[in-house]
């Protein structure tokens, strides 16, 4: 799938969950619609950017860690996180706690380099993708939950949008 049908399909999606979650009134809360659209569209976003761009990586696996002294490779750890901060935001504007976040960053993120490696994608499955995409569903997590503090939200489910 290119990155220009996924991003399409993924802003159609978008609207259309959007659409169904305030026609049918479910789910209750407004912050947690628009949590499933935004989710909606980030998945998209992220199969297109996985699957509809080439890796330079060249070989199926990569279990070595990060070398901090190529910049090629601190620059894709970086997007990696980047690519992530998004589905911690969603996640924690859905209301699901940290741990829960923790383990959707790691598992999605476990799928994407099987899924990678099992395909021939000609895309690296690399050990630090996976801890790029898992920390920056945490990031992405944590500032969510920096902001509603900040803002003086209970961050709780007791309180209802």
């Amino acid at each position: 799938m290119s990155f220009s049908t996924a991003l399409t399909i993924g802003i159609a999606g978008c609207f259309a969950v959007a659409a169904a979650g305030f026609l049918l009134g479910r789910p209750r809360r407004i912050s947690h619609r628009v949590a499933a659209a935004l989710g909606w569209l980030w998945v998209l976003g992220v199969i297109g950017l996985t699957f509809g761009t080439r890796s330079g990586g060249g070989q199926a696996v990569n279990l070595r860690l990060l070398d901090g002294t190529n910049p090629a490779d601190t620059k894709d750890f970086l997007l990696n996180v980047l690519m992530f901060v998004p589905g911690g935001i969603v996640l924690a504007v859905a209301g699901t706690r940290f741990a829960w976040a923790a383990l959707f960053g790691f598992l999605g993120s476990l799928v994407i380099e099987t899924t990678q490696y099992l395909t021939s994608s000609g895309r690296t499955a690399d050990i630090n993708d996976l801890l790029a995409n898992t920390l920056g569903c945490l990031a992405g997590f944590a500032c969510a939950a920096l902001v509603r503090a900040g803002l003086g939200g209970s961050g709780g489910r007791a309180r209802r949008a």
